[in-house]
């Protein structure tokens, strides 16, 4: 990190939206060559003073300095003139395109009749990536890339134009633990050429090891700005939620005792090894394994989301679903690992998400709604799981991810499940989000709730569950207790690449 004049300083900047302020006066420097990590809260400002960078929010009070230089944004391309390129969660990449027709978009090489140089847009690709020290495969379309080559072309693309500012929105969200390291690894040779990241990450791990300074967003306010060498993963939580946490506690056995309530013989997803386990009511099984071992293919086939094989017993009694309907309506509920596009309804209010998979079975006679039934149960639902929400019919898609995931575990409570399929129940939240999800498994898993919970994050694993099973090229292991585990033993197992005993 160079000690020299900040290369961007954002003082006092406020942001209201319809007379509710959500940015309260804050300040943020970041200096040339420095890895900056904004942390915070999902609703903590985050977002909001990013889009101000960027020039998305125009009506803004406060100061952006940039390179020295009094400056204000209008606009989006504003920003991107300026030094300022922001690397969305979604990627702005053109499917169809490689990667070096995605890199010269808007300024491809052309012939002298117009027409654009292919061969030229191949070479300066292969150049700029070779330069920049990237290695991403040329001449496949982005859409058949992997999410890491993804996040390089689009880190490629931002210093293409000269980038002074590269502000990276949770970069390791979808990534492996090897592309991760890899993706590191990059950042620190891009600020080693003097370019300032501003870095958003939930995984604090990750901060702390990546970042040389953090900045800890609260309510719309910065509470702390410290270099991380100064920070814990706990003593950073703190900061993040103003109180000290306690999602860590070792959790109760399990009761070996417990009725079973799912029972699988060589079952799963059809063309794949099956497994043959049992899960008990209240109990919490973990699912361990690396992006792409088949965790959520498997939890898919158990609600018929996807083909399986095998056979299964609830309760005792042995089935087979046509649908998620069906096994919803047996007691089988997933709550999906993408809530944007297979969870949540982002055009309906809360309400309506809360009680979907419910609504004809409890809330419906005779093909009408009970609509005080519905609405009582529906308040009942947002107590009960602190969605915060300005109201019950307000829009999902205004809500924080963690709300919005929050609304999912409600929606699946609701429809009285016998077993809960949990696919990343927090991923994209933060810590405190995170916390209260926590306690809303658990809760469940004490009124007699098999759950069974996949999940990247080992520590989530460790913390929220019983037992876990490692999940490896679709077959599954026997279940481990969680108190003869710890994390690098469970990292070992999960990375090997022997057959299961």
């Amino acid at each position: 990190m160079t000690e020299t004049t900040p290369v961007l300083v954002m003082r006092g900047i406020r942001k209201s939206f319809a007379g509710n302020e959500v940015l309260h006066g804050v300040d943020l420097e970041v200096r040339p060559g420095e890895i900056h990590a904004l942390v915070g809260h999902n609703g903590a400002g985050k977002s909001t003073l990013i889009k101000v960078l960027g020039g998305v929010y125009a009506d803004y009070s406060g100061d952006i300095v940039l390179g020295g230089a009094p400056t204000r944004f209008a606009q989006p391309q504003d920003s991107l003139a300026a030094g300022v390129a922001v690397i969305h969660q979604e990627f702005s990449l053109v499917p169809e395109f490689d990667a070096a027709q995605n890199l010269a978009l808007g300024h491809e090489p052309r012939r002298r009749v117009g027409l654009v140089d292919h061969r030229a847009t191949q070479a300066q690709g292969k150049a700029l990536l070779e330069r920049l020290g990237l290695t991403v495969p040329l001449g496949v379309p982005s859409r058949d890339l992997s999410v890491a080559h993804q996040q390089l072309t689009e880190i490629a693309k931002s210093l293409s134009r000269d980038a002074r500012i590269l502000v990276m929105d949770e970069p390791t969200s979808r990534l492996a633990r090897a592309e991760r390291e890899a993706l590191f690894a990059i950042m620190r040779s891009v600020s080693a050429r003097g370019v300032g990241i501003i870095y958003i990450s939930h995984f604090l791990d990750e901060v702390l090891a990546v970042a040389d300074r953090v900045t800890v967003l609260r309510d719309g306010t910065a509470v702390t700005t410290c270099p991380a060498g100064e920070l814990t993963v706990d003593s950073l939580a703190e900061h993040i939620v103003g109180q000290s946490i306690a999602d860590r506690a070792p959790n109760a056995a399990g009761d070996d005792a417990a009725p079973v309530v799912l029972e699988l013989e060589q079952f799963g997803q059809r063309g794949r090894r099956g497994a043959t386990l049992q899960v008990r009511a209240g109990q919490v099984l973990g699912l361990a394994g690396l992006v792409g071992s088949g965790r959520s293919s498997f939890l898919e086939s158990l609600c018929a989301a996807r083909p399986a094989q095998g056979s299964m017993r609830l309760g005792g009694a042995p089935v087979r679903f046509g649908s998620p309907a069906d096994a919803a309506a047996r007691g089988v509920v997933l709550v999906p690992e993408d809530r944007k596009h297979k969870g949540v309804i982002m055009q309906r209010g809360v309400d309506e998400n809360i009680v979907l998979t419910a609504l004809s079975r409890k809330y419906a006679r005779k093909g009408v709604v009970r609509g005080g039934l519905r609405r009582r149960a529906v308040r009942a639902s947002i107590q009960r799981f602190g969605i915060r929400t300005p109201s019950p019919e307000s829009p999902i898609a205004a809500l924080s991810g963690g709300n919005q995931q929050k609304t999912l575990i409600a929606r699946a409570s609701e429809a009285d499940p016998v077993v809960l399929l949990l696919d990343q129940p927090t991923a994209g939240v933060d810590i405190g989000a995170k916390g209260e999800i926590y306690a809303q498994v658990r809760a469940l898993a004490a009124q007699g709730v098999a759950c069974v919970v996949a999940s990247d994050e080992l520590e989530e694993l460790l913390v929220l569950c019983d037992d876990i099973a490692v999940v490896r090229s679709g077959q599954i292991g026997p279940a481990q207790r969680v108190a003869d585990l710890d994390e690098p033993t469970l990292l070992a197992q999960i990375s090997s690449k022997g057959d299961h005993a």
